[in-house]
């Protein structure tokens, strides 16, 4: 059965959604507005993210990101690390800091926020485990059963009601824990020593599981679409380390922890900073459904090369010039569409021009209207 044709009222807004990523761009000194738009689409955004993620044509090109788009972002406070790295989004009032480094009770670890760089690390020469194959001595896992579940539901449950994909965010991946607990030399060293390997190895199977424990909590009591885990496997000019590395030591744990998102019908999506176009491969075999790579990396390139594969690559920001009227900006749209419709994308703009958005949900819609 063909879906319904398009009509403008889909543009139309119908309501508001309260806006969770307004404290942490607050944070950033970036004020938002307190409200996102809802639209009377003929299905809900989480609904058109699952017809993209199982392989079939969606309603219209969805919309990643932080905010203002088709994704609401839930980070609740319940949880140390949100708080300590200023990356709290829930339905709370904004949490009031009194200073830029702070402790986690998750590992002990003391965080420093950046707020030019809006994310906060953990402060190198100390680390707080020196030995990773006595990994056990200096660390334990944090205790899920301390934490408050029931109340961290009741206070969300509101702002999970929204049509948008509800998507659990989760800080510290395999390899960014490890570099937060040895430091990032030592780390990259610890991956590839030979002698060090086996407590790595441990580690992150301990970790696995420990991930897999919260995400079923979490989708126990709350509303969960997608959960997205930070994981930068790369700097400015290329990957941390080689892909027969990630092979070894980060695709089986990775792919145990997307097994089991998916095993309780959800998504993932890796968020994962850095020139990593060589590692691409690895997040396929990891299991990973969708990655907004940073514009360093040539987007258009790979979501054209592995189109065939169950992956979605989110877009940057096209090149719009500012001077360009609002007939250009709809012809730039339709020239998107046009280059990207085969290919497996959603959008995950900074700064999304709404002209552009417009009429890139337009010409989807009615591209895709004779899909079944």
């Amino acid at each position: 059965m063909a879906r319904e044709a398009f009509d403008e009222k889909e543009l139309q807004v119908i309501g508001t959604h309260y806006c969770g990523a307004g404290q942490m761009f607050g944070n950033m000194g970036i004020q938002l507005p307190q409200q996102e738009p809802l639209y009377d689409r003929p299905i809900t955004a989480k609904e058109n993210f699952r017809l993209l993620f199982t392989g079939k044509k969606p309603y219209w090109v969805p919309a990643a990101g932080w905010a203002f788009c088709d994704v609401n972002v839930f980070r609740p406070r319940m949880n140390p690390d949100n708080v300590a790295t200023h990356l709290i989004f829930d339905s709370e009032p904004a949490y009031q800091y009194d200073s830029d480094t702070m402790k986690s009770s998750w590992f002990d670890l003391d965080w420093v926020y950046v707020p030019v760089a809006g994310g906060a690390t953990v402060q190198p020469g100390s680390p707080k485990v020196p030995d990773i194959n006595r990994w056990e001595e200096y660390i334990s896992m944090p205790d899920l059963d301390a934490m408050d579940w029931e109340g961290c539901a009741e206070k969300n449950k509101e702002y999970l009601n929204t049509p948008q994909m509800n998507q659990l965010g989760i800080l510290s991946g395999f390899w960014e824990r490890l570099m937060s607990l040895m430091d990032v030399d030592n780390a990259a060293m610890a991956l590839i020593d030979e002698d060090q390997q086996e407590g790595v190895h441990r580690f992150f199977d301990r970790y696995a599981d420990f991930l897999i424990d919260y995400i079923d909590r979490m989708k126990k009591c709350c509303d969960i679409d997608c959960v997205l885990i930070h994981d930068d496997w790369g700097h400015q000019n290329g990957p941390f380390f080689s892909i027969a590395t990630a092979r070894e030591m980060l695709v089986p744990y990775l792919r145990r922890v997307t097994d089991a998102v998916h095993a309780r019908g959800m998504f993932f999506e890796l968020h994962s900073c850095g020139k990593n176009e060589a590692l691409v491969p690895a997040y396929i075999e990891a299991g990973v459904d969708m990655w907004c790579g940073q514009p360093i990396n040539d987007m258009a390139m790979l979501a054209k090369k592995y189109k065939d594969q169950p992956f979605v690559f989110g877009m940057p920001d096209p090149a719009i010039p500012e001077e360009a009227s609002a007939a250009e900006v709809e012809e730039l749209a339709e020239q998107w569409f046009e280059e990207f419709k085969d290919c497996r994308v959603a959008t995950a703009f900074m700064a999304a021009n709404p002209v552009f958005m417009s009429a890139l949900y337009r010409v989807s819609r009615r591209a895709w209207a004779g899909e079944e």
